[in-house]
């Protein structure tokens, strides 16, 4: 098995899910299968995305296409001891800073820091901050 290299943020994922997907995102997720994973904080989005979808056969299918292919495909990096770590300097270090960033964003960066992995995102905007005070490593690959 392959250790993964990139994490893929929700908007990555859920690119892939539009009618017209972006095809850059659509070649670079082919390209890099591999070599992704997907951290519990995005997965829980996803899920929960779905979760609040009305009832229908569209839920049925995007919920059957996560499990049964995205699941499938990407293993899901846990947000764990190394990570929380790593998320409460983040914060503090920030917060000295006097700026504020999102729980599940600034979560989602701690899982790439632990791990050591570039996190893929269209929102690069919004994780720029943790870079001034972490190591985080980050692809936007709609501008590929």
């Amino acid at each position: 098995m392959v250790k993964p290299f990139y994490l893929l943020d929700t908007n990555i994922i859920s690119e892939v899910f539009k009618p017209k997907p972006n095809e850059n995102i659509v070649r670079m997720i082919h390209k890099n299968e591999k070599f992704c994973a997907i951290p519990s904080t995005a997965w829980n989005e996803l899920l929960y995305g779905v979760n609040i979808m009305a009832e229908g056969k569209k839920k049925q299918a995007l919920f059957e296409d996560l499990v049964n292919d995205i699941q499938a495909k990407y293993g899901v990096i846990h947000y764990d001891n190394h990570a929380a770590w790593i998320h409460a300097d983040i914060r503090s270090r920030l917060k000295e800073k006097g700026r504020s960033i999102e729980f599940p964003d600034s979560q989602i960066a701690s899982i790439a820091v632990s791990n050591c992995m570039i996190l893929v995102t269209r929102n690069t905007k919004h994780f720029e901050p943790i870079q001034e005070v972490s190591p985080l490593m980050m692809e936007n690959w709609f501008e590929e």
